[in-house]
């Protein structure tokens, strides 16, 4: 079922977005700890561009650590006016346009997943036992969210690059799940390229391009083909409903593995085009991989990560980057076996993990933007999804508090460090509750499924 009046709605934020750029002054969202990072804040960007154009390395000193190719896209664009009120808007442009186009692509990943369900449903002979149900456009659903989230237009309004990194990660998703191995290859170039964290979605982008978009356990098709095979079904009935249980298909997958090649390639090539004779390969690396590995940067952010390197000892601080960094790659393995048959609500769950322990979070990546948006891909399936009423309130909290203890600890000086750390704290301690959720309804929905079909 499509929502009504979509595409005003959706110009409506679009529209809503334009008049905070164009009329609403500077509302100094650039400087905010939740909105912009040492990695994302265009402040920085300009500060690399201007030692570029002074033939020094853009990675000289600390300032600096994203893309050499953002440098060139955006970077002429800081220069327009000293007061940097034009290169805020320039920018500010951009990014609704950025926002714009991610928001579609949300909405076309969303139609072929909701096709794949009705298929897939219709295999099983489950539509008119889940005709009573809620049956809505995923896709329209989850791109509204994402248009609407009120920290995406932040974010987007705020001057910082984040959006750009979304939206390699949304043409990933939806090269990958209409099995575009080019287009998907190109995604995660660049999301990896600008962002390390992105390189774990590898797992569901090979799944979804061997598999095909999610479906229920091959489990429910063959308890389905085995009580068919006892009925008086005609066989042409059972082939179909066969064909149900998804084989892997490895040619998509070499496609996609040779076209990552050529892009990664391509995407060195244009990096040391433009860092020639003022940088290397070594400065570029070290400077943005080993900058978001080794958390140098202890300015406040949304996240813990902070907070905990300020305080721990500098004996035990190389065991503890190794813990925090490996603790990604450990969920990734189960996670995969129990979600196989479910890649795109597997990429939601790391970007999800991501959000929580990346070293230098801000709302554009989690949940508040970038993957409440892939949440609302899956609103049929997690329809019945607990503790809603206390995650969404919960994070009304913490937004309202988190500007709330920054301002006691930084200007007024009635607070200190442990006033906003507590609001990272609950915000973490919230997106845990919500993945956690969120993995518990999906397999409680399989369940679902199963339990009607053997009835």
């Amino acid at each position: 079922m499509a929502i009504r009046h979509y595409w005003p709605t959706a110009a409506a934020a679009v529209g809503f977005r334009l008049v905070l750029v164009l009329f609403g002054g500077d509302l100094h969202l650039a400087s905010r700890p939740e909105v912009s990072t040492p990695l994302t804040s265009l402040r920085r960007l300009a500060e690399g561009y201007w030692l570029k154009q002074a033939s020094m390395s853009p990675y000289s000193g600390s300032m600096y650590h994203g893309s050499p190719l953002l440098l060139s896209v955006l970077g002429p664009l800081t220069n327009s006016r000293p007061d940097g009120h034009h290169a805020h808007v320039y920018c500010s442009l951009i990014f609704v346009a950025v926002d714009f186009l991610a928001a579609m692509l949300i909405r076309a990943t969303g139609q072929k997943l909701q096709t794949a369900r009705n298929r897939s449903l219709k295999s099983l002979d489950l539509t008119k036992a889940l005709s009573n149900t809620v049956n809505i456009s995923a896709g329209d659903v989850a791109s509204l969210i994402y248009l609407w989230n009120p920290w995406a237009i932040v974010t987007c309004v705020g001057s910082c690059t984040s959006p750009i990194e979304n939206l390699m990660v949304v043409i990933m998703i939806y090269g990958a799940c209409s099995r575009l191995a080019p287009l998907a290859a190109f995604g995660y170039a660049m999301a990896t390229h600008l962002s390390l964290y992105p390189a774990i979605l590898i797992v569901p982008v090979i799944l979804l391009l061997g598999y095909g978009p999610d479906a229920p356990p091959p489990k429910v098709f063959l308890l389905k083909g085995s009580s068919a095979s006892k009925s008086d079904v005609p066989d042409n009935d059972k082939t179909i409903r066969l064909r149900g249980v998804q084989q892997f298909s490895w040619k998509p997958v070499l496609h996609f593995i040779f076209w990552l090649f050529i892009w990664t390639c391509y995407v060195l090539l244009l990096s040391s085009v433009v860092l020639n004779k003022v940088g290397g390969f070594h400065d570029m690396f070290e400077k943005t991989y080993g900058f978001i590995l080794t958390v140098k940067d202890l300015s406040p952010n949304i996240g813990v990560l902070w907070y905990f390197f300020a305080e721990v000892f500098d004996f035990f601080r190389s065991f503890f980057l190794i813990v925090f960094n490996m603790n990604i790659i450990f969920m990734v393995l189960p996670l995969a076996i129990r979600l196989k048959h479910r890649p795109c609500f597997l990429a939601f769950v790391y970007t999800a993990i991501v959000a929580i322990l990346k070293s230098y979070p801000s709302v554009s990546y989690s949940l508040f933007a970038l993957y409440l948006g892939l949440l609302g891909l899956f609103a049929n399936e997690l329809a019945e999804m607990q503790f809603t009423f206390f995650l969404f309130f919960g994070y009304i909290g913490v937004s309202l508090l988190s500007p709330v203890m920054h301002n006691l600890w930084i200007w007024r000086g009635t607070g200190n460090a442990n006033f906003y750390f507590a609001t990272g704290l609950a915000y973490t301690c919230l997106q845990t509750v919500l993945i956690v959720e969120s993995v518990s309804s999906m397999i409680k929905h399989d369940r679902k499924l199963r339990l009607l079909v053997t009835s």
